[in-house]
């Protein structure tokens, strides 16, 4: 049955209209495997270089065990957000005579072929065929590599566990958030040297051989797990009843903000209702611990203007960019709708403007945390946030003139192409290099400081000029709405 399992599988993918279409979608993933192939291979063979270059190190693999800790943290975050979880249409296999577990063990051996279990290995070896080779003794050499292949299937299936249930329940999603954070905070401020401690689980490895059999143990019970979540959640009632929206936020209060106070509502209850909107919500608050990376203490090393103006963009811009990438196609859906509801256009792109620029706001507050590191993230993030609030906001309303693919607001966020066209992949070239361009001419000419006021300045003017900007772009959408309406319904 397993092996008709396969033969479905593959017949739904041959079958698909998806399959035919969106080739410039997959040649952008295969053009992303091969340069996340080749950076891999190139880390890998310039770990080796550097640890080989190291005459005071004792032990070569004990020091690339040390490692393992930020590569297997780093993997397990890629895979939540990015890797799909294993599915297929199993509801017309439950009233026949096919076992639950077939099913469920199909869905987890298939997850097993993924390229994020391959991907590791092309760090892995140029270490081990160039210096571990050296050192350890062929029975170690086995134990230990096999203990490495192990621990990415561990991880396989701990970030399929961990995204069925932080796709269930927000609960886990903002623990396992808070529990990333904690672990990034006691390792980065020295409570718990983390990358020693994990490594050791690698060097008893090299030490007792034997100890390998611990990371089958851990693939087993994480495997019977996944198995037990799918196996409880198989039964036709369990499918087809509506899960009670837990999410009952009231937003009436928005309504008392303006005349666009009816559409804000409507943004807002659309992305706290919605999987895919949420998700890009969400996964913006994470990067304001970007600067935790980005910036280093300014004691040891000073860190540059340049550098405190990408984390500023980045950290106060990041909501604004990946929502305003698809603006207005998040009410692609139900936008013929809304063209005859008494909504104007105006009231729209106002609603909007309010969204990012409170959004800005916001995120700008949250970053003057940084400051401890210099106080210079006061004055250069309040100038990419009145650049991004008044200048990029309008560059999104311009880029959204020509948006033509509706979004489908349930599916997931993370490496998801559907709805994307030209305009999305060139919305990032003037949002994210434009103010870097100004900026850079400016510091070359003029100097920072001007460069930072003129930025500012640009921002500032933005803001003022606003509401005879929204009119401007509520006229140009107003214009396109029937070919816009048409292009959202064959989508």
């Amino acid at each position: 049955m397993k092996r008709n399992f396969y033969y479905f599988a593959w017949r739904e993918l041959t079958r698909s209209s998806y399959f035919s279409k969106n080739m410039a979608a997959k040649g952008i993933l295969i053009f992303l495997a091969l340069y996340f192939s080749a950076t891999a291979l190139i880390l890998g063979f310039a770990l080796t270089q550097s640890l080989g270059e190291k005459t005071d190190i004792v032990s070569k693999v004990a020091a690339f065990n040390s490692f393992v800790f930020v590569y297997a943290g780093f993997d397990l975050v890629l895979r939540i957000m990015m890797q799909n979880l294993p599915t297929i249409g199993f509801q017309p296999f439950l009233p026949l005579p096919v076992k639950r577990k077939c099913i469920a063990r199909y869905l987890l051996n298939k997850s097993v072929f993924h390229f994020f279990n391959v991907l590791p290995l092309f760090m892995i070896l140029p270490f081990t065929f160039k210096l571990a080779v050296n050192e350890l003794s062929a029975p170690v050499l086995a134990a230990w590599l096999a203990s490495l292949m192990l621990m990415i299937f561990v991880n396989h299936y701990l970030a399929i566990y961990i995204k069925w249930r932080t796709n269930e329940s927000n609960a886990w999603f903002y623990g396992f958030l808070g529990l990333a954070v904690a672990v990034i905070a006691v390792n980065k401020l020295g409570i718990v040297d983390l990358n020693a401690a994990y490594g050791k689980i690698f060097d008893t490895v090299v030490a007792y051989p034997a100890a390998v059999v611990v990371f089958p143990v851990l693939i087993f019970l994480l495997y019977f797990l996944n198995q037990q979540f799918l196996l409880s959640r198989f039964y036709i009632d369990e499918l087809s009843k509506k899960k009670e929206d837990k999410m009952t936020h009231d937003f009436s209060w928005l309504g008392r903000v303006g005349e666009y106070g009816k559409m804000l509502t409507i943004e807002v209850k659309m992305i706290a209702r919605n999987k895919r909107p949420r998700t890009s919500a969400l996964m913006s608050v994470l990067f304001v611990f970007y600067g935790l990376l980005l910036y280093q203490d300014s004691n040891k090393k000073e860190v540059s203007d340049f550098i405190f103006m990408l984390g500023g963009m980045i950290m106060t811009g990041m909501f604004s960019m990946t929502y305003g990438q698809f603006f207005p196609a998040w009410h692609g859906r139900y936008y013929p709708l809304l063209m005859v509801q008494k909504v104007k256009m105006k009231e729209i792109l106002q609603s909007a403007f309010f969204l990012m620029a409170a959004s800005n706001v916001i995120y700008y507050l949250l970053s003057l945390g940084y400051m401890f590191i210099s106080p210079k993230v006061l004055y250069i993030h309040l100038t990419v946030m009145l650049y991004n609030v008044g200048v990029n906001t309008f560059v999104i309303f311009a880029l959204g003139l020509n948006s033509r693919k509706a979004v489908e607001l349930e599916q997931r966020a993370a490496f998801n192409y559907q709805g994307m066209s030209a305009t999305n992949w060139l919305i990032t070239f003037p949002v994210i290099f434009g103010p870097f361009a100004i900026y850079g001419l400016l510091a070359w000419l003029v100097g920072n400081n001007i460069a930072f006021a003129v930025l500012g300045g640009l921002g500032i003017v933005g803001i003022i000029l606003h509401p005879k900007l929204i009119d401007y772009f509520a006229k140009q959408y107003t214009k396109r709405k029937h070919k816009m309406v048409a292009a959202y319904k064959a989508s």
